[in-house]
């Protein structure tokens, strides 16, 4: 799993995190299907206090979701399910010169991972890796970094100045309030759908090798505002929001 050298266990290194005490955190369901013969239990929230400017998420198998909201601290809801009840998912986060990172490992078994539904503070970057699952994104207004191996890629309500969207195989939606500087969307295999205001000039790199490409908003070779959207196997489409 990606980053899991580097992450800490709560309570025993970040005391600003509420619901400590409890030990580890419970088995939850994905938001998705378990497979056959997955356990799931209630999922897990707990609020971080402590200031956090980037949001870190190092997924393996699992949805998650991140949305931005006006509230100063930031809650995370871990969803997770296994195959085998001896040996849980085990979570793990901390806050580190503000960035707050999640992650989780996973003994070998058939059927084992955790989601995430995290609401942070709009402005704050948010990175997020995922192996097997959709990425969501809501209402966010700081950079954004998004990758998956294998599902989709939906952002909506985005005012973020700089977003990257890569998927190895999933479509990529995403909906801007704000004129961005740089977009970038890429998927090996699925279509692209961007939406931005269609009140500024754009300068739009779009291609795909299989597939249609339409773009539909103003555009200029000298534009500052930059959108590169590229799917080897889909159609590709910028348009006014």
């Amino acid at each position: 799993m990606l980053g899991l050298g580097f992450v800490l266990a709560i309570c025993t290194v970040v005391p600003v995190l509420s619901g400590c005490g409890t030990g580890i955190l419970s088995p939850i369901g994905t938001g998705q299907a378990p497979g056959p013969g997955a356990s799931s239990a209630p999922p897990r929230t707990y609020t971080v206090t402590s200031p956090v400017t980037t949001l870190a998420i190092y997924g393996g198998a699992g949805t998650i979701t991140v949305t931005g909201g006006w509230e100063s601290a930031t809650t995370v809801t871990e969803r997770a399910y296994y195959s085998d009840p001896k040996g849980l998912p085990a979570t793990s986060h901390a806050v580190n010169g503000g960035t707050l990172s999640l992650s989780y490992s996973c003994p070998a078994q058939l059927t084992c991972g955790v989601s995430y539904d995290v609401e942070v503070p709009r402005g704050v970057t948010v990175q997020v890796s995922d192996r097997e699952g959709a990425i969501i994104l809501a209402s966010l207004a700081g950079t954004v970094v998004a990758h998956t191996i294998a599902g989709a890629i939906t952002a909506t309500g985005l005012a973020s100045p700089t977003v990257t969207l890569t998927s190895a195989a999933g479509p990529i939606t995403a909906a801007f309030t704000a004129v961005p500087t740089s977009v970038t969307a890429s998927t090996n295999a699925g279509a692209i759908t961007l939406a931005v205001p269609g009140s500024a000039v754009y300068l739009v790199h779009a291609h795909t090798y299989v597939g249609s490409t339409a773009v539909t908003v103003p555009q200029s070779a000298t534009s500052g505002s930059v959108i590169t959207a590229s799917s080897d196997l889909g159609n590709v489409k910028v348009k006014p929001s």
